[in-house]
C-alpha cells in the first residue's frame, strides 16, 4: 500500500517586528481627532490627579500653611507689643520735673510742648506715646515701676547749680536697641533750646525765628541705590524664597508623577492599547497638560489663600496696634502681589519646560526602577537652577544674575530672587516669559519625537547616537 502524500500548505513563519517595535500608522483616525483625544487624556490625567485622596490631604495641609504663615508677622508683633508696653500698644512714660519753670512755660504748657515733640499731630490712643506728669514725691515709686516692667520709660528733669537743663531718662531697654532714644535726644534737644533762649532774654517771637527749619533743596544727580525700606526689602527675601522653594518641590514633583505614569503604561504594556487610540503626541500633549493644569490648581490655590490672608492682616493690624501698625504684612499684601502673578506663570512654563523632558526620557526605560538614572539630565538642570538662586538672591543686580537669568532652565529661580528683591525691569519679565515659550517648543520637538519611539520600542533601549539620529529626523 502506496501512502499517499498529503499537500501541506505553507504556513508564513511569524516574525517579530525589529526591535519588538510595535507597528503604528501615524495617519490613521487618532491622528484626524487630534484635539479631541488630546483633550480626552487632559480631562483623564486632571480628574485622576486631583481627585487622588494624597492630593486632596497635601493641598489642604498646604492651605492651612500658607494660611497660618500670614498671620506669623502680626503674632510676633502682638507678642512684642505685649512685654513691656501698655494695654492700648502706646509707649507709657512718666514725666517728672525738678527743674522748675522751664522756658517760661507752666506746667499745662510744658506738657503741651513734649506731648507734640513725641506724638507729632497724633491724639487719643493713636499716639505712640502716653504722657504723664508726675510729682516729685513719686520718683522712688516710678523708677521701681520701670525696674519691674510696669512702666516703660521714666524722664526727670532737673536744674543744677550751673541753671543748665539736666535728664535723666530710665528704661529697660539697652542703648543699642532702644527704638525710644532718638525721640527723647529731640525732645532734650528741643527743651534746651527754648530753656536757653528764655534765659538769654529773647522773645517768643525771636525765639520761634531761630528754630524756623532752613530752606533747604535738595538736588540728586545720581539715581540711589534702592529707594525700599527695611520691611520692603525683608518681605523680597521671604517672598523669593518661598516661590523658589515652591517652584522646585512643585516641578521636581509633577515632574516625577509625568515621568512615572510614562514608565508605569509602559512597563505594563498598556501603551501597547493606548496607541491603537491616540498617537503619540497626544498622549504626550494630553498627560502634560493635564498633570499640569493639576500642578497649576493646587498653586492657585495656594496663592489665592496666600493673598486672601495677607489682605486680613492690614485692617487686624489696624485695630489691634493702630499707628503701630508694621508694614511688613503691608508690603506682602500690597506692593508685591504681581509677585504672585509672576509666581503662577514661571511655575506652570517651568513645568511644561522640565514635564516634557521628563516624559519623553521616561518613555525610553524598561522598567519603572531606571526612572531615576533616565530623568538625571533634568534633574540636575532643576537642582543647579535652585542653587544658583541663593546667589542670585543676594546678588540681583550683577551681570551674571542678569545673563543666567536669560537661560531658560534656570529663568523661574532667578527671576524669583531678581523679582522680589524688586530689580528687574518689566521687558526682562516679558523676555525671559518669550524666551522659556520658544524653550518650551524646541523642548517638546525633543521630547515628542523621543517620546514617539520609545513607547514603541521594548526590545531594547537606543543609545545616546541612536537617540540624537532619531531626534534629527524629519
Amino acid at each position: 500500500m502506496i501512502p499517499q502524500k498529503t499537500a501541506e500548505t505553507p504556513v508564513p513563519e511569524r516574525h517579530e517586528q525589529e526591535q519588538g517595535a510595535v507597528v503604528v500608522s501615524s495617519g490613521g483616525a487618532a491622528a484626524q481627532n487630534n484635539l479631541r483625544n488630546i483633550g480626552l487624556i487632559i480631562g483623564r490625567e486632571y480628574k485622576s490627579r486631583v481627585t487622588q485622596r494624597s492630593f486632596i490631604v497635601t493641598s489642604v495641609i498646604l492651605l492651612v500653611i500658607v494660611f497660618l504663615a500670614a498671620f506669623i508677622p502680626t503674632v510676633i508683633q502682638l507678642v512684642s507689643s505685649g512685654s513691656g508696653s501698655s494695654s492700648s500698644g502706646q509707649t507709657s512714660i512718666a514725666v517728672v520735673n525738678e527743674a522748675g519753670s522751664i522756658a517760661g512755660w507752666n506746667e499745662a504748657e510744658l506738657t503741651a510742648d513734649i506731648n507734640t515733640a513725641l506724638n507729632g499731630t497724633s491724639t487719643g490712643s493713636s499716639a505712640p506715646y502716653a504722657i504723664s506728669s508726675q510729682p516729685q514725691t513719686s520718683l522712688s515709686s516710678l523708677q521701681s515701676q520701670v525696674k519691674d516692667g510696669k512702666l516703660d520709660m521714666l524722664l526727670v528733669f532737673a536744674r543744677p547749680t550751673d541753671q543748665n537743663l539736666r535728664f535723666t531718662y530710665y528704661t529697660t531697654n539697652s542703648s543699642a536697641d532702644d527704638p525710644n532714644l532718638s525721640a527723647i535726644q529731640g525732645l532734650t534737644l528741643q527743651l534746651t533750646f527754648f530753656d536757653t533762649a528764655h534765659r538769654m532774654g529773647l522773645t517768643s517771637s525771636q525765639t520761634q525765628r531761630l528754630a524756623t527749619a532752613p530752606d533747604l533743596v535738595v538736588v540728586q544727580t545720581a539715581q540711589s541705590q534702592t529707594t525700599q525700606s527695611v520691611s520692603e526689602i525683608a518681605a523680597g527675601f521671604v517672598l523669593a524664597y518661598a516661590g523658589a522653594i515652591l517652584i522646585y518641590v512643585s516641578i521636581g514633583l509633577y515632574g516625577s508623577i509625568v515621568a512615572a505614569g510614562v514608565a508605569e503604561e509602559k512597563s505594563s504594556r498598556m501603551m501597547e492599547i493606548l496607541v491603537n487610540a491616540a498617537t503619540p503626541f497626544q498622549l504626550l500633549a494630553g498627560k502634560i497638560v493635564g498633570i499640569g493644569a493639576a500642578c497649576l490648581t493646587q498653586m492657585g490655590c495656594l496663592v489665592v489663600v496666600g493673598i486672601v490672608a495677607l489682605l486680613l492682616q492690614t485692617p487686624l493690624q489696624a485695630a489691634l496696634f493702630g499707628t503701630h501698625a508694621g508694614g511688613f504684612s503691608q508690603y506682602l499684601a500690597g506692593a508685591f502681589i504681581p509677585f504672585y502673578l509672576l509666581f503662577l506663570i514661571y511655575v506652570l512654563l517651568a513645568f511644561f519646560l522640565y514635564a516634557t523632558l521628563f516624559a519623553g526620557l521616561a518613555a525610553m526605560v524598561k522598567r519603572q526602577e531606571e526612572v531615576q538614572s533616565a530623568v538625571m539630565l533634568p534633574t540636575m538642570l532643576m537642582i543647579s537652577g535652585y542653587l544658583l538662586f541663593f546667589f542670585a538672591v543676594y546678588t540681583p543686580d550683577a551681570p551674571l544674575t542678569k545673563v543666567l537669568s536669560y537661560i531658560p532652565f534656570w529663568t523661574p529661580w532667578i527671576m524669583m530672587a531678581r523679582i522680589g528683591r524688586g530689580t528687574v525691569a518689566w521687558w526682562e519679565i516679558l523676555l525671559t516669559i518669550a524666551l522659556m515659550l520658544v524653550a518650551i517648543l524646541v523642548c517638546i520637538r525633543f521630547a515628542a519625537r523621543v517620546y514617539r519611539y520609545g513607547v514603541l520600542m521594548y526590545g531594547q533601549r537606543p543609545g545616546l547616537g541612536q537617540l540624537l539620529k532619531l531626534v534629527q529626523m524629519n
